[in-house]
């Protein structure tokens, strides 16, 4: 029997998170509404309901092993926050690239409200940026 190898399954989640982000931009961007937002703001909107969607699903706790990421995404206005929130943001946005948007937002939502809106926000930087790298936006 065949073993599964966590590693691709993770990257497959994340490959259909983009996919699906993708997609929902295209039509995001063909509404009037959205036509005069950017294309981050577009990113932000798209990600909003996968982020909003664990506020009203069951908080129980779930474990956060992840490394932190080199680079900073965080946001400006976490700049002068303790280093443990910065570090619990970082970790949550390199866990997205191993186990998916929406098992990491529910991780950020047993966080607290200011972690998950940090969160959100440094995760549309984040994404936007592979978006646009892989020419989707």
């Amino acid at each position: 029997m065949a073993e599964l190898n966590p590693q691709k399954f993770e990257q497959s989640a994340l490959e259909a998170d983009i996919e699906r982000l993708s997609k929902e931009i295209i039509e995001k961007r063909n509404l009037l509404e959205h036509k005069e937002l950017s294309e981050r703001e577009l990113v932000k909107q798209a990600l909003r309901p996968l982020v909003r969607q664990v506020l009203t699903q069951s908080t129980t706790p779930a474990a956060q092993s992840t490394a932190p990421v080199g680079e900073s995404i965080l946001p400006d206005y976490l700049k002068d926050s303790p280093a443990e929130i910065k570090l619990q943001v970082e970790k949550l946005v390199d866990s997205v690239f191993h186990q998916g948007i929406e098992k990491t937002a529910k991780q950020a939502r047993q966080a607290g409200a200011f972690i998950l809106d940090a969160f959100h926000d440094a995760l549309t930087d984040k994404l936007y940026e592979e978006l646009k790298k892989r020419k989707l936006i």
